[in-house]
């Protein structure tokens, strides 16, 4: 066994399916689930997705070697702190949230580290959809997860982290906490904002359902990311507020060049600008 205990906090899609990737590794002796749906523990325990449960934090958290809080971003900095009072001396606790900068500094702030690790962590994995019901063991097979260690990171508990996530797979990058915040803004915040503004837009029509009949594949894609959890998304919104608004203005130009092409009849620059987004696919696409 790799670990003997790991207690994940938030049995949703991404805890769900950490914990069963985690339990079908056979690398870990115990995964305790934690969540205030007492629904999602007994379907996780029917499962096979964690071996116990419960709705009370200090039940999963004792005697675990590794607390992983798979919330909303705005709930684990306060998460994280309730664990400094009842977790095992020497405990990791790391995180799913795709924001790091505040969520990171939060938590160091207030981490006693003669006691407890901390590491933030992302994987990029996921769907539109939220719940354990939507669990899979396969979901971070082949795929980039980002730990965002700092100065006071020490490098036992990096290697610990980096473990739990090579185990279910993962390929596993570092980067420090802001980088990861610019980074994620352009590529996975702003293309949620966009999905959310393109569907309300159509939504705005005067008869959206009769536009919507005839929607082909461009438009589901976004109706698929567009059906994510507004929850969720508020909160990583506002959590990485300076970083999004930038990248949305940035988005606002390029589409007001496009405008103004289409508007001026400019066929030469309109197929230069959109000729541009073909280097971005190939880059994307490797």
């Amino acid at each position: 066994m790799t670990f003997q205990k790991v207690t994940i906090i938030g049995i949703g899609l991404i805890g769900g399916s950490l914990a069963w990737a985690l339990k079908k590794s056979g690398e870990v002796a115990e995964i305790f689930g934690v969540d205030l749906d007492e629904k999602a523990i007994d379907y996780a325990i029917q499962e096979g997705i964690i071996d116990r449960g419960s709705n009370e934090i200090e039940k999963g958290v004792k005697q675990s070697e590794i607390i992983v809080i798979a919330t909303h971003v705005g709930l684990i900095p306060r998460i994280a702190k309730s664990v400094f009072d009842i977790a095992s001396k020497g405990s990791l606790i790391t995180d799913v949230g795709s924001i790091k900068g505040k969520i990171v500094e939060e938590v160091e702030v207030s981490l006693p580290s003669h006691l407890f690790y901390f590491v933030g962590g992302h994987p990029i994995a996921g769907t539109e959809r939220s719940s354990v019901w939507a669990a899979d063991y396969r979901l971070f097979q082949g795929k980039r997860c980002i730990l965002t260690p700092t100065q006071k990171t020490q490098a036992e508990a990096l290697a610990k982290a980096k473990s739990l996530w090579e185990i279910v797979g993962a390929e596993v990058f570092t980067m420090d906490p802001q980088t990861h915040d610019r980074v994620f803004a352009y590529v996975s915040h702003l293309p949620h904002a966009v999905a959310y503004a393109l569907l309300n837009a159509v939504a705005s029509e005067k008869e959206p359902d009769n536009i919507l009949e005839f929607a082909g594949g461009g438009l589901r894609d976004y109706t698929r990311i567009g059906a994510s959890s507004p929850d969720m998304w508020s909160d990583i919104f506002l959590a990485n507020k300076k970083n999004v608004i930038e990248a949305i203005e940035a988005f606002k130009g390029a589409l007001e060049k496009i405008r103004l092409m289409i508007e001026r009849e400019d066929i030469k620059g309109l197929k230069e600008e959109l000729s541009k987004s073909v280097s971005v696919k190939h880059i994307a696409d490797k």
